[in-house]
């Protein structure tokens, strides 16, 4: 099944202030995950109904939104994203 990616506007300004490298990563990591379901993810205990993609030390946070739509949420560094 292909999942459809949707991302929030905040999501986009956060991708956007990423150097390219590590854009390309995310990008790949969520059409891995879109396309095969396959990736580091975790359902987010303190908030319910939202996920969490990891690609290296960027979480990329989202929710999943009929079967085939995730929207995604926001992008932060591991650090500072809890």
């Amino acid at each position: 099944m292909i999942r459809r990616v949707v991302f929030r506007p905040a999501a986009l300004r956060d991708l956007a202030r990423l150097d390219r490298i590590v854009q390309a990563r995310i990008d790949a990591a969520l059409v891995r995950f879109a396309t095969t379901g396959h990736g580091d993810v975790k359902a987010l205990r303190d908030r319910p109904s939202e996920f969490r993609l990891r690609v290296e030390k960027w979480r990329v946070f989202f929710t999943l939104e009929q079967p085939e739509l995730i929207r995604i949420l926001g992008i932060d560094n591991r650090g500072e994203a809890y």
